[in-house]
């Protein structure tokens, strides 16, 4: 009896260690599984977040883009109407009429122009354009436009132009004296009142005559249909003589033309970030907590 109780016991403690061992069994399977979830849950979370921040940057790339495109497009328009006036500035009959004598070398040019068609293949090369915008410069009516209005500041140029105004009203009369001044920078204002600046720079002139009034008024009147402008700044008028002699005037007046600033191409660049507040966004180092 001994026996059999002795051995009836260690089949009733192998039958519990095989269910322990199920039993631990089925823990780790679980425990395995539940990490293997929750290791699939985050990266599944972490994939959303880094997708949902390229979508998210991706968006503000096609964004700006789209900005781009837009900016492209108008600067374009705004070239094809620039080009398509000056091409009318080039062949305008009034400001030939008031052009100096071309070249001897611009009879190419003319006859280019003059026999060209639209079936003719164009010379695109850069070459090529800078050649024909040279041309253009001085061979068509653009060439007036040097003479209105220079690109740089030159007083001795703009006195020798007013003094040759005064010798083409009558060669004879009497200049008291031409010099450069300062003058006062060039502005206007809008209807709103705002004072407004332009790319026109002031150069100051002074000049003193002294004649007989019909030469003063011949003078006058040449500077004033000048293809440049001499605007008078102020001026100052004294008579002299009776009604028996020749009245002489004269005349002290300062004057004001105009130079252009040269115009250069504005290049412009923008930094798209994911993270607005990065270093290489911002440019500034995080400060440290």
């Amino acid at each position: 009896m001994a026996g059999k109780t002795d051995a009836a016991k260690g089949k009733g403690k192998g039958v519990a260690f095989a269910k322990w061992a199920k039993i631990d069994s089925a823990q780790q399977k679980m425990f395995l599984a539940v990490c293997g979830t929750s290791i699939l849950l985050g990266i599944t979370i972490v994939s959303i977040v880094y997708f949902a921040k390229v979508i998210t940057f991706n968006g503000t790339l096609i964004s700006e883009k789209d900005k781009i495109i837009k900016d492209y497009t108008s600067i374009q328009n705004s070239l094809k109407n620039i080009s398509e006036e000056v091409n009318d500035l080039s062949n305008n009959e009034n400001l030939e009429a008031v052009a100096r004598t071309r070249a001897a070398d611009c009879a190419k040019y003319l006859d280019q122009f003059t026999n060209s068609s639209d079936e003719e293949e164009s010379n695109d090369t850069e070459e090529a354009i800078v050649d024909e915008i040279e041309l253009a410069r001085v061979c068509s009516a653009l060439r007036v436009i040097p003479d209105a209005i220079p690109s740089k500041e030159n007083v001795e140029a703009t006195l020798a132009s007013l003094n040759q105004l005064l010798l083409w009203s009558d060669g004879t009369i009497k200049i008291d004296g031409i010099s450069g001044n300062d003058a006062d920078e060039v502005g206007f204002k809008d209807d709103a009142g705002n004072v407004v600046t332009t790319s026109l720079k002031p150069i100051g002139a002074s000049l003193s005559l002294d004649d007989t009034s019909n030469k003063v008024r011949s003078a006058l009147d040449t500077i004033e249909n000048s293809i440049r402008n001499y605007d008078i700044a102020s001026a100052s008028i004294s008579f002299s003589g009776d009604s028996t002699t020749s009245e002489t005037i004269e005349f002290h007046a300062t004057f004001r033309a105009y130079y252009s600033d040269t115009i250069n191409i504005e290049k412009k660049s923008k930094k798209v970030c994911a993270d607005q507040t990065s270093e290489k966004c911002t440019g500034r180092k995080a400060k440290k907590k």
